[in-house]
């Protein structure tokens, strides 16, 4: 039997959300990472190599798929339920455990640096591009896999993703100093083994590569540091007159009442 949404059990749709965790992860821990930073980081806040928003993302636009087959309303609806999950895992984060994984500060039309419109428009596409070609060639291997053997693989996974929340959850609160400790060693040698394998790649890349990404991210940051300039300013021009507006409409309020 052809596996879809419409049949799709629960150790299959966990499977899902564990394969775009760790495509998250990744992501992540390499191309956001080196953009940022200029070498490997690692990004994710559990132990293992997975990012549950980008599992639980992705799930979502999945099942939407099946239910909305409009593109167009796929792309903003997905993009909808991201950002709130997004902004959601940051102020648990921030608020719960005092961590601030990102920050979109520097980034214009963004929300108390936890939401962006920038990341809106990137959850659209990729959620419908997950639902769209990724999605259909996972299901296609998945069917081809032994259901005993995805039922294990789902239990498993499920096990080890429960351990490692907990712990790190416990880890979080730094109410036993063993375990905190034990999870910044795991993070700092993760971090150092990225940066040593970043700079191992980037001995071999030819200079002029090297230079080019280079020059494209100072331009890149340069555009985006100048309509964040704007934002602000434009922002600063709205409060300004809205601050005049409620001044005027205060007199006319208190004329009124006089007359």
């Amino acid at each position: 039997m052809t596996i879809t949404i419409a049949n799709m059990e629960l150790d299959y749709l966990f499977l899902t959300f564990m394969l775009y965790s760790f495509m998250g992860w990744l992501f992540e821990t390499t191309l956001v990472s080196l953009w940022e930073s200029g070498h490997f980081l690692n990004r994710g806040s559990l132990l293992g190599p997975y990012c549950p928003v980008y599992g639980g993302g992705a799930v979502l636009s999945v099942i939407m798929a099946y239910y909305i087959p409009n593109p167009a309303m796929l792309f903003f609806t997905s993009a909808c339920l991201c950002i709130v999950c997004e902004y959601i895992c940051a102020t648990i984060l921030e608020d719960g455990f005092h961590m601030k994984l990102w920050d979109y500060s520097g980034i214009p039309f963004n929300y108390k640096g936890r939401i962006c419109m920038l990341g809106f428009f990137f959850f659209g596409i990729m959620t419908t591009l997950v639902s769209k070609v990724i999605q259909p060639i996972f299901m296609v291997l998945l069917d081809g896999v032994r259901p005993e053997i995805v039922n294990a693989t789902a239990i498993l996974l499920a096990l080890v993703l429960a351990a490692d929340t907990v712990f790190s959850g416990i880890a979080f609160t730094k109410k036993y100093r063993k375990l905190y400790r034990f999870y910044i060693r795991w993070h700092v040698m993760l971090n150092r083994e990225f940066r040593s394998l970043s700079r191992a790649i980037g001995r071999k890349m030819p200079a002029w590569m090297i230079e080019d990404l280079l020059n494209m991210q100072s331009y890149i940051l340069q555009k985006n540091r100048r309509l964040n300039e704007k934002h602000i300013e434009h922002r600063e021009f709205i409060a300004e007159h809205k601050e005049q507006l409620e001044e005027k409409m205060e007199e006319k309020i208190e004329r009124f009442r006089k007359s």
